[in-house]
């Protein structure tokens, strides 16, 4: 069943690839242009309010793009996900100084763990706030790793506040071996895990062959290496070749941001895109130029601010102040068009996060364990609401 649900998923975003597989900020047109033209032509015609709209509502993409690119399907149809849905009793002492979304991403994903008497080890702990929950929850052991000291110890002060089986252990497991912690008759559980961190997790929990195995991945572009290498035999006879940026596409909703937050990437976009203009005139070339983050100070202030510092990051000189009225207008122009382009390219974030969580299940299951795929919250608390469970065959 997995084997051909990723076989459909891969070749569906095979197919799309011209749609999604780019970069919207540094193209000065689409890219899929000449294949699609009355879909260049109807997208440029849209207001404001309209893309604002599908923006909020990414469901309703699909429906309303599909006029305009046959062959559109649904994430959930090729690779239909069951929900489960948990909610915890738990004291309100046990959530105390746990954020409102954070407490009901953990307390979901908990009732997707059962402890059957079996130690668990969290991995990428933090202060422990799941393993916490699993503790006072089956009365079980939870071992913490994690890696910055100061959480490990304050995680700890709260578990023997509150009497719980619950031990921290500081450890990099990026760059320290895990081997010690992990055993057969264990769960290893990780709830939104970064990137290198929960491949590591499987990795290791394949390894020493541990019984039970849950995770909700996240941030899959966290990768030391610029191309993803797929973990299953099967992802890695794929055509597809996914970088960094590819990656980060699949994570690229979120319903958490806030206003503030939203505001200053607006602003930081208008200003990339106003030095960006300039330096293709300035410079005689029609290529993007990757400029390093900038300090947040830097755009709360005029964009010329900005511009002089950029250039300088390049070895230039910024001679654009008089013409930067002009250059404001062409950089919204352009991030209208960006905007378009990142809406096509959403409707494929779920088929590639599916991907991505099919080839680690498809991982786990050459190495022996009986996997499954389930949504254990609603996108409202989480869109990174994946769930992978493992269990290794007798």
């Amino acid at each position: 069943m997995l084997t051909t649900q990723f076989q459909q998923l891969d070749n569906y975003l095979g197919h799309f690839r011209q749609l999604w597989q780019f970069t919207p900020f540094v193209q000065d047109d689409y890219p899929w242009r000449t294949s699609y033209p009355s879909l260049a032509d109807w997208l440029d015609e849209q207001p404001e309010q309209s893309i604002l709209l599908w923006q909020a509502q990414p469901d309703q993409l699909i429906n309303t793009f599909s006029a305009y690119i046959p062959g559109l399907r649904l994430a959930d149809d090729l690779v239909p996900v069951p929900h489960q849905q948990h909610v915890s009793n738990a004291p309100f002492w046990l959530k105390a100084g746990i954020k409102g979304r954070k407490w009901q991403q953990i307390s979901a994903f908990s009732g997707l763990i059962t402890a059957k008497s079996q130690p668990i080890v969290e991995w990428c702990a933090g202060k422990g706030h799941l393993g916490r929950l699993l503790a006072w929850q089956d009365g079980c052991e939870v071992l913490s790793l994690e890696w910055q000291s100061e959480l490990c110890q304050q995680g700890q002060v709260i578990a023997e506040k509150l009497e719980l089986r619950q031990q921290f252990h500081c450890l990099d497991v990026l760059k320290q071996s895990s081997g010690h912690y992990l055993q057969r008759a264990q769960q290893v559980v990780a709830l939104h895990a970064c990137g290198q961190l929960h491949m590591t997790m499987l990795e290791q929990a394949v390894e020493n062959k541990v019984q039970e195995i849950r995770l909700c991945p996240c941030c899959y572009q966290l990768i030391p290496q610029s191309e993803y290498h797929p973990l299953s035999q099967l992802a890695q006879k794929s055509e597809l070749r996914l970088s960094r940026q590819d990656l980060r596409l699949a994570v690229q909703e979120t319903v958490t941001a806030h206003q503030r937050e939203r505001d200053k990437r607006q602003v930081e976009r208008r200003y990339r895109q106003i030095f960006d203009i300039w330096q293709r005139r300035h410079l005689g070339q029609n290529q993007y130029l990757s400029i390093p983050s900038a300090p947040d100070s830097l755009f709360r202030q005029p964009p010329l601010a900005f511009c002089r510092w950029a250039a300088r990051q390049k070895g230039l000189a910024f001679d654009g102040h008089q013409q930067l009225p002009e250059l404001t207008q062409m950089a919204e122009n352009r991030l209208r068009q960006v905007d378009r382009m990142e809406l096509i390219q959403h409707m494929f974030r779920r088929h590639l996060e599916l991907w991505l969580v099919l080839d680690r299940c498809l991982y786990l299951q050459e190495n022996g364990y009986e996997t499954s795929i389930s949504t254990f919250c609603a996108r409202e608390v989480t869109p990174r609401n994946l769930a992978i469970r493992a269990s290794l065959k007798a």
